[in-house]
Protein backbone atom coordinates (compact mmCIF):
# COMPACT_ATOMS: atom_id res chain seq x y z
CA UNK A 1 0.00 0.00 0.00
CA UNK A 2 1.34 3.43 -0.90
CA UNK A 3 1.06 6.22 1.67
CA UNK A 4 1.47 9.93 1.01
CA UNK A 5 5.08 11.10 1.06
CA UNK A 6 5.68 13.51 3.92
CA UNK A 7 7.77 16.63 4.45
CA UNK A 8 7.74 17.17 8.21
CA UNK A 9 4.10 16.74 9.14
CA UNK A 10 2.77 17.65 5.66
CA UNK A 11 1.74 14.94 3.21
CA UNK A 12 2.52 15.65 -0.42
CA UNK A 13 -0.10 15.22 -3.12
CA UNK A 14 0.25 11.55 -4.08
CA UNK A 15 -2.53 11.07 -6.65
CA UNK A 16 -1.84 11.46 -10.36
CA UNK A 17 -5.19 13.19 -10.97
CA UNK A 18 -7.45 15.42 -8.90
CA UNK A 19 -10.84 16.34 -10.35
CA UNK A 20 -13.22 19.02 -9.07
CA UNK A 21 -16.86 19.62 -10.00
CA UNK A 22 -19.66 21.81 -8.77
CA UNK A 23 -21.52 25.08 -9.25
CA UNK A 24 -20.85 25.06 -13.00
CA UNK A 25 -17.09 24.43 -12.62
CA UNK A 26 -15.16 21.40 -13.85
CA UNK A 27 -11.41 21.31 -13.25
CA UNK A 28 -8.60 18.75 -13.16
CA UNK A 29 -5.11 18.92 -11.70
CA UNK A 30 -2.32 16.54 -12.76
CA UNK A 31 0.65 16.99 -10.34
CA UNK A 32 3.04 15.09 -12.62
CA UNK A 33 1.45 16.24 -15.86
CA UNK A 34 -1.15 14.44 -17.93
CA UNK A 35 1.30 13.17 -20.50
CA UNK A 36 1.56 14.65 -23.90
CA UNK A 37 1.61 17.32 -25.03
CA UNK A 38 -1.99 16.62 -25.88
CA UNK A 39 -1.77 19.24 -28.65
CA UNK A 40 1.36 19.42 -30.82
CA UNK A 41 3.47 22.46 -30.02
CA UNK A 42 1.81 23.06 -26.66
CA UNK A 43 3.25 22.28 -23.20
CA UNK A 44 2.19 19.21 -21.25
CA UNK A 45 -1.16 19.67 -19.47
CA UNK A 46 -1.04 20.15 -15.69
CA UNK A 47 -4.41 21.84 -15.05
CA UNK A 48 -7.70 22.18 -16.92
CA UNK A 49 -10.57 24.54 -16.10
CA UNK A 50 -14.03 24.92 -17.56
CA UNK A 51 -17.06 26.97 -16.56
CA UNK A 52 -19.87 28.63 -18.51
CA UNK A 53 -17.49 31.48 -19.51
CA UNK A 54 -14.39 29.64 -20.69
CA UNK A 55 -12.44 26.43 -21.15
CA UNK A 56 -8.67 26.65 -20.49
CA UNK A 57 -5.65 24.36 -20.32
CA UNK A 58 -2.49 25.22 -18.34
CA UNK A 59 1.10 23.98 -18.50
CA UNK A 60 3.35 23.43 -15.48
CA UNK A 61 4.75 26.98 -15.50
CA UNK A 62 1.20 28.39 -15.24
CA UNK A 63 0.20 26.40 -12.14
CA UNK A 64 1.10 27.74 -8.68
CA UNK A 65 1.09 25.13 -5.87
CA UNK A 66 1.40 26.20 -2.23
CA UNK A 67 1.63 23.51 0.47
CA UNK A 68 0.29 24.80 3.79
CA UNK A 69 0.62 22.76 6.97
CA UNK A 70 -2.76 21.77 8.45
CA UNK A 71 -4.56 23.15 5.38
CA UNK A 72 -3.33 21.04 2.43
CA UNK A 73 -2.39 22.47 -0.94
CA UNK A 74 -3.65 25.57 -2.71
CA UNK A 75 -3.57 25.14 -6.49
CA UNK A 76 -3.91 28.42 -8.44
CA UNK A 77 -4.09 29.43 -12.09
CA UNK A 78 -4.64 32.85 -13.70
CA UNK A 79 -7.80 32.62 -15.81
CA UNK A 80 -7.52 36.16 -17.20
CA UNK A 81 -4.44 38.42 -17.31
CA UNK A 82 -3.86 41.68 -19.10
CA UNK A 83 -0.71 42.42 -21.09
CA UNK A 84 0.01 45.68 -19.27
CA UNK A 85 1.55 45.79 -15.77
CA UNK A 86 -1.22 46.52 -13.27
CA UNK A 87 -3.98 45.12 -15.51
CA UNK A 88 -6.89 43.27 -13.91
CA UNK A 89 -6.27 39.57 -13.11
CA UNK A 90 -8.78 36.78 -12.43
CA UNK A 91 -7.36 33.83 -10.49
CA UNK A 92 -8.91 30.43 -9.69
CA UNK A 93 -7.64 28.70 -6.53
CA UNK A 94 -8.78 25.30 -5.24
CA UNK A 95 -8.07 23.79 -1.81
CA UNK A 96 -6.75 20.20 -2.01
CA UNK A 97 -6.70 18.27 1.29
CA UNK A 98 -4.25 15.49 2.13
CA UNK A 99 -5.77 12.31 0.69
CA UNK A 100 -4.20 8.83 0.78
CA UNK A 101 -4.86 7.14 -2.56
CA UNK A 102 -4.14 3.64 -3.89
CA UNK A 103 -4.34 2.66 -7.59
CA UNK A 104 -7.59 0.75 -7.07
CA UNK A 105 -9.11 3.13 -4.53
CA UNK A 106 -10.01 6.68 -5.64
CA UNK A 107 -10.93 8.93 -2.73
CA UNK A 108 -13.74 11.50 -2.77
CA UNK A 109 -13.66 14.71 -0.77
CA UNK A 110 -15.45 18.05 -0.38
CA UNK A 111 -13.54 21.24 -1.02
CA UNK A 112 -13.88 24.88 -1.95
CA UNK A 113 -12.49 27.09 -4.66
CA UNK A 114 -12.02 30.84 -4.66
CA UNK A 115 -12.18 32.92 -7.81
CA UNK A 116 -10.43 36.24 -7.18
CA UNK A 117 -10.87 39.28 -9.40
CA UNK A 118 -7.99 41.69 -8.87
CA UNK A 119 -8.84 45.23 -9.99
CA UNK A 120 -6.51 47.26 -12.18
CA UNK A 121 -3.68 49.09 -10.42
CA UNK A 122 -2.42 51.49 -13.05
CA UNK A 123 -1.92 54.41 -10.64
CA UNK A 124 -0.55 54.23 -7.09
CA UNK A 125 -2.93 55.92 -4.65
CA UNK A 126 -2.84 56.29 -0.88
CA UNK A 127 -6.61 55.80 -0.49
CA UNK A 128 -8.46 53.27 -2.65
CA UNK A 129 -11.36 50.79 -2.48
CA UNK A 130 -10.84 47.03 -2.09
CA UNK A 131 -8.78 45.72 -4.99
CA UNK A 132 -9.94 42.10 -4.75
CA UNK A 133 -13.41 40.55 -5.05
CA UNK A 134 -13.86 36.90 -4.04
CA UNK A 135 -16.35 34.25 -5.12
CA UNK A 136 -16.37 30.98 -3.17
CA UNK A 137 -17.70 27.77 -4.76
CA UNK A 138 -18.36 24.40 -3.10
CA UNK A 139 -16.84 21.53 -5.10
CA UNK A 140 -16.82 17.74 -5.01
CA UNK A 141 -13.32 16.36 -5.50
CA UNK A 142 -11.86 12.99 -6.41
CA UNK A 143 -8.21 11.97 -6.02
CA UNK A 144 -7.09 8.99 -8.09
CA UNK A 145 -4.03 7.25 -9.48
CA UNK A 146 -3.90 6.44 -13.21
CA UNK A 147 -0.98 5.13 -15.22
CA UNK A 148 0.53 7.97 -17.21
CA UNK A 149 1.42 7.56 -20.88
CA UNK A 150 5.13 7.31 -21.70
Amino acid sequence: MRFPERIGTMALLNATEYTFQGEGITASYFPGGAGGPLVEGRPEVFFTFQDHHASKVFGEQDVDVKQIENVGALISVALVKGDIEGSPVTTFTVFVPEVGVAPDSPQNFKTKSITTVQAARYVEREVFPALQIYKVDHLDGTASIHPLPD
